[in-house]
């Protein structure tokens, strides 16, 4: 029985494909994936806001004693430099995932800022990503904000990395709009002439 099929342009052998979990964080635990059939797999996500938690903890710690003597603030670098650590170890990940499965990956990314989605993107795409999902949860605190711009803070997000990058993207939504189906169609919208998909993430 043929079982083949397509997926953000990609093709697949059948339409098994792991999602985003704890699974993928072992190069092992993939492999075995793909032995059982898995037709392609989607990384565990990189979420920017943990990238920046890191950074500035680190930071903390490495001039926490920067006033106890003169050498101490020759002791180390800059903290700047030590801000994509979490999204090194991600990157690293993913080439080797690459170099270890035949089947396609596809990264996933958390973003908060517009230079996080963007240059978060741009790395995993130069590190072999086959594609990429996008998982925006934009939670609005303002009473001022209303449901339609909420709605376009995803299509800006979508439309910004997707001229960013060449490969496929895929965006997840949250199931929380007035009118999922037809912001669904909004974001569709903007990727055409694309292979691109548009996933709404029901509640568990």
């Amino acid at each position: 029985m043929d079982l083949s099929t397509t997926y953000l342009g990609l093709k697949l052998k059948n339409p098994i494909v792991p999602s985003s979990s704890p699974l993928t964080r072992d190069l092992g635990l993939m492999k075995r994936l793909e032995d059982a059939g898995a037709a392609a797999v989607v990384l565990y996500s990189l979420f920017e806001e943990e990238i920046n938690r890191e950074s500035h903890m680190l930071d903390r710690y490495l001039t926490e004693h920067t006033e106890s003597y003169a050498e101490a603030l020759s002791y180390f670098t800059e903290a700047p430099r030590y801000h994509a650590v979490g999204a090194d170890m991600y990157l690293n990940h993913l080439r080797k995932a690459k170099e270890s499965l035949s089947i396609p990956v596809i990264a996933s990314l958390n973003g908060v800022s517009k230079g996080g989605w963007l240059r978060y993107a741009k790395e995993m795409e130069q590190a072999g990503a086959d594609a990429l999902e996008l998982n925006v949860y934009y939670v609005p605190t303002s009473l001022e904000i209303s449901a339609a711009e909420v709605e376009q803070i995803y299509v800006d997000v979508l439309t910004e990395v997707k001229a960013a990058v060449n490969i496929p993207i895929a965006m997840k939504l949250s199931p929380y709009f007035s009118a999922t189906g037809s912001h669904g169609q909004g974001a569709d919208r903007c990727g055409s002439g694309w292979s691109g998909a548009v996933q709404p993430v029901l509640p568990t």
